[in-house]
Order: C-alpha cells, then sequence, then structure tokens
C-alpha cells in the first residue's frame, strides 16, 4: 500500500535528505538541480531500462568526470528527478518514504560522480 504526501511535503522531505548527505558529495556537487515528477515517460523508463513503474530515480546529464574530460562548464544544470508516486507507491509509512527518498537521491548521485553501481550500493547501506 502506497504511502502519499502532498507534493510539498515530498519536496521538503527530499531537500531534508539533500541537507543531509555526506559532506564528500555536498561540497562537490556543482549544478545540479532535483526536481520531482510524478511519473516517468516512456522515453526515460525506456533509456534507464527499467520498467515506467519501477523507475523511481533518473539522473540527466553529465558526470562529474565527463565534464571534467570534456571542459563542458556554463552548461544548463545537470538534473536529477525523483518519480513521486513510484517512490510512494513502495513505501507504507513515512520512515520509509524518507528512507527511499534517501536512497535514490544517493543513487542518482553516484550517477553524477561517476561511480559505479557497486560504489554506489557502498553509500547506500551507510
Amino acid at each position: 500500500m502506497a504511502y502519499k504526501v502532498k507534493e510539498a511535503d515530498f519536496k521538503a522531505l527530499a531537500a531534508s535528505v539533500l541537507d543531509g548527505l555526506p559532506d564528500e558529495f555536498r561540497k562537490r556537487m556543482e549544478n545540479v538541480v532535483v526536481v520531482v515528477e510524478d511519473y516517468p515517460s516512456v522515453e526515460d523508463a525506456a533509456d534507464a531500462g527499467i520498467p515506467a513503474e519501477e523507475l523511481l530515480g533518473l539522473f540527466h546529464g553529465l558526470s562529474r568526470l565527463e565534464q571534467e574530460w570534456s571542459g563542458a562548464s556554463g552548461q544548463l544544470p545537470e538534473r536529477i528527478v525523483l518519480y513521486k508516486r513510484n517512490i510512494e507507491a513502495v513505501c507504507s509509512t513515512e520512515e520509509e518514504l524518507v528512507e527511499e527518498i534517501r536512497l535514490t537521491v544517493l543513487h542518482e548521485i553516484g550517477h553524477y560522480f561517476g561511480l559505479s553501481e557497486e560504489e554506489i550500493e557502498k553509500y547506500e547501506k551507510g
């Protein structure tokens, strides 16, 4: 059963998660925005290789490593998208919702930093 909250409350929870990120991430994040959408588009789900109803978040843009190698600066912000309805669908309490937002944000920030799935999992467990 889904734990649903108002969009403003969801965004406040996400902001709290961002404020609580490890310093090694927060201090190095540049030109990244986190946005909330209800559901992923069919195209985004296909690009991620995940069924749309299972996709909780997605990183759009160049990783920090790609930016450094390509010299890309002054570009539009990189985006982390949280899919509110999909995240709510896998949670049944506020505590679960906060934890799922935390895990999803960490996972997508890992992609921003160019971390492997194994490296990302280490942070998710912390």
